[in-house]
């Protein structure tokens, strides 16, 4: 019976017509000024700054949750919005916007001699509830959203990491173990705690610089978060927001 269950929650399409409550999720200030320029005016719209990374994310985001709950006033869908680095800039420039598709706790596991194992290549099952292969997979909407978000966006899989990636050897293997396009600090947070909680979820990144340009003065932050407002705008209008 567990089973069935797991399976439902994880494979669950939500067909809702309205999402009246949202919130906006993000990791720092400049991210979350995006959403408010776009969103301000909507009444329903709250805004949530955790801090950065996926233990602040992860305590932020389930207070939230709960204490929405416990007013009578629950979020029908929560956007995590941030810029990151890229893994593929072929696919993903500076400047383009990628929908996460799955998460990976990048770095959650065991150095041993033979190079890094995760809790799935030898502790626990891939597919233990709520992971599928060792990945967090987002949520479906119904079939007419679900066109709109691919007219909008690609889909990218996504690294939520504790330790920004800053040398060739890190890249080379975080590459061959994920096949990744997108890195951040909190987007498996993200997926973890709305797949457990049963609550819809979206996760737009802003590509601001290839992964492993530790050197911040290099990175497009002024373009990437210029089209991250753009993309917020669309996916608000896709939504009726």
């Amino acid at each position: 019976q567990n089973n069935n269950l797991e399976k439902y929650n994880r494979d669950k399409i939500f067909f809702m017509t309205e999402f009246k409550r949202v919130l906006f999720v993000a990791a720092e200030q400049q991210e979350i000024n995006v959403a408010k320029a776009v969103t301000l005016q909507r009444a329903e719209a709250d805004y949530l700054l955790t801090g950065v990374g996926i233990t602040a994310t992860t305590y932020h985001l389930l207070k939230r949750i709960m204490e929405a709950r416990s007013c009578g006033n629950p979020y029908d869908l929560v956007i995590e919005l941030g810029i990151a680095g890229s893994y593929n800039m072929e696919r993903f420039p500076s400047g383009s916007v990628a929908l996460i598709s799955k998460e990976y706790f990048a770095d959650l596991g065991f150095e041993t001699l033979f190079g890094f194992e995760t809790l799935f290549d030898s502790y626990l099952p891939a597919d233990t509830y709520p992971f599928r292969g060792g990945a967090l997979e987002r949520y479906r909407f119904d079939d007419k959203l679900e066109e709109g978000l691919a007219t909008l966006f690609k889909e990218g899989v996504g690294l939520s990491v504790q330790t920004i990636t800053g040398t060739p050897a890190r890249e080379k293997m975080l590459r061959e173990k994920y096949n990744p396009d997108i890195e951040g600090m909190e987007g498996a947070a993200l997926f973890y705690v709305s797949l457990l909680e049963h609550l819809p979820f979206l996760q737009l990144r802003s590509v601001s610089n290839p992964v492993g340009q530790s050197d911040s003065s290099k990175w497009t932050t002024s373009l990437a978060l210029k089209n991250l407002k753009e993309a917020i705008a669309a996916l608000c209008k896709l939504f009726n927001l």
